[in-house]
């Protein structure tokens, strides 16, 4: 009984043998045909234009409904504008008074005063030019100064007539 159960001896670990390496092989992708993407170029392109022929019939003729809407009469011969807001002889009359009271407004212009005080501030300009020059000084500022008074006074009667109605 002793023999079974000393067994064989055990045997050293064998060394591993080398094994051929897993080579994956890669499939080529198969060539691009140009003339492939050049069809499908064309294909898109004339989906495209196509499209794009529809897009503007489309819109001439929204076109053309819109310039039928501007020029097309809708009132009827009622005597009422486009609007409906309010008479077209009603907007006349009114166009009329807004004539009316802008030829008041440029009557009621004073013209002669603006130009009499366009005047004045020529010759003081020419005079200013003049003291530039070298003239005696203190007579040029009690003339300045007059001149001055005189334009205040000028400016104040102006107001005062264009105050009043």
């Amino acid at each position: 009984m002793s023999d079974m159960s000393t067994g064989p001896p055990d045997r050293p670990t064998e060394p591993l043998r080398p094994r051929a390496p897993l080579v994956h092989e890669r499939a080529a992708p198969p060539g691009v045909d140009p003339n492939l993407i050049i069809l499908r170029l064309e294909d898109a392109v004339g989906s495209l234009r196509n499209a794009l022929l529809v897009v503007g019939a489309i819109a001439l003729v929204a076109f053309g409904l819109a310039i039928y809407a501007l020029v097309s009469d809708d009132d009827g011969g009622s005597g009422r504008s486009r609007s409906g807001l309010a008479s077209d002889a009603r907007v006349s009359r009114v166009d009329e008074r807004v004539d009316r009271l802008s030829r008041q407004v440029r009557d009621l212009r004073p013209g002669g005063a603006t130009s009499n005080l366009a005047d004045r501030v020529e010759k003081l300009e020419t005079t200013v030019e003049q003291l530039d020059s070298g003239e005696d000084p203190t007579q040029a500022i009690e003339d300045l100064s007059s001149r001055v008074e005189a334009l205040d006074g000028d400016v104040e009667q102006l107001q005062q007539s264009q105050s009043q109605p």
